[in-house]
């Protein structure tokens, strides 16, 4: 559904006194606005907000059931450091949409899962939900006013942000031999630093990272797997081989996925130039049996481009999540 602009498509009654009465869309009473609302999907709820003030407040209390099932394709968010005119890719409706969203202005998305962000935007992180606006500000990240952008920084989170077991990890390679990871939970108003340095041989750039049943993981480009359990605080390091090669090795609770985007043909669908260059946010999705890791990712403008656009790119489900205005990190 595509609302029609309210100042263009007048609707007419007949009033008791057979005269003609010109009224407009926005004049729809607010209950009925809000039953539309609730029958919308992500998308068409996200078009049916910037109609007028009346119909944005109106979507407020829909719950609508939205495009989240298990082997759905995800959307691309791809975002300039000024964040005007960011393009939202839809594989479903094979359809780009073009949207401002502030938050994402100077910002480098640290993980995506179940329709939320993890973002880091001049010095502060927080969790965002593009399609609802919603954000949730978390404790003041260390040494994070000293830094404009996390290079080098993968995040993960255990559940929703608004889940009360919801567990925050953000790791860091500082040398080949050696992580930095802080970690932060909704009891906690400050961040917990963990460091792992016992590695045999080295752990190179982490491409992806997850979470489960309290244990996070951490793939690197070369197959190393480096897990951190939240309650225990022990760390272990496997690496990833076929499994014809090992019946008796561990599998993993997750299928991770590389060059997605390059796969997709989303540079050629959402008609980039050659003179664009992308990096990409790993993100976790629902799968049919197991959840899906899509590995963080660089693609190279062309060589030879007179000049180059380097643009980032995200990984998101459709999810549209409403927060009290008042609502806060900390329990």
């Amino acid at each position: 559904m595509n609302p029609p602009s309210p100042s263009k498509c007048p609707r007419k009654v007949m009033v008791d006194d057979a005269k003609e009465l010109e009224r407009r869309w926005s004049d729809l009473p607010p209950e009925l606005l809000s039953k539309i609302a609730n029958c919308l999907g992500c998308f068409d709820l996200l078009r049916f907000r910037f109609v007028c003030k009346d119909w944005h407040f109106a979507s407020l209390t829909a719950s609508a059931s939205v495009e989240s099932s298990p082997g759905r394709k995800p959307c691309f968010l791809l975002h300039g450091e000024s964040a005007e005119n960011c393009i939202l890719y839809s594989q479903v409706e094979k359809k780009k949409y073009m949207i401002n969203i502030p938050e994402l202005r100077e910002a480098t998305c640290l993980a995506s899962n179940q329709g939320w962000l993890l973002l880091f935007q001049q010095g502060v992180i927080f969790f965002f939900c593009p399609f609802s606006g919603s954000r949730i500000d978390l404790p003041a990240f260390p040494q994070a006013g000293a830094e404009k952008e996390f290079s080098g920084h993968v995040g993960a989170f255990s559940s929703p942000p608004t889940s009360p077991d919801c567990t925050v990890a953000v790791i860091c390679r500082k040398s080949e031999h050696r992580v930095e990871m802080n970690v932060l939970d909704r009891k906690s108003s400050e961040w917990t630093k963990h460091e792992y340095s016992h590695f045999r041989g080295y752990f190179r750039t982490i491409k992806c990272a997850t979470c489960h049943d309290g244990v996070f993981y951490f793939i690197d480009d070369t197959h190393k797997v480096l897990t951190f359990s939240a309650g225990t605080g022990i760390w272990k390091i496997y690496r990833i081989v076929d499994s014809s090669e090992e019946t008796e090795a561990d599998s993993l609770p997750f299928v991770h996925m590389d060059k997605y985007f390059s796969a997709s043909e989303l540079k050629k669908k959402m008609e980039l130039g050659d003179d664009v260059s992308i990096v990409t946010c790993a993100a976790s999705l629902p799968g049919s049996r197991h959840e899906i890791i899509i590995n963080n990712e660089n693609i190279d403008a062309m060589e030879g481009a007179e000049t180059q656009q380097q643009l980032k790119g995200i990984w998101i489900q459709p999810r549209f999540f409403q927060i009290p205005p008042e609502y806060t990190w900390s329990l």
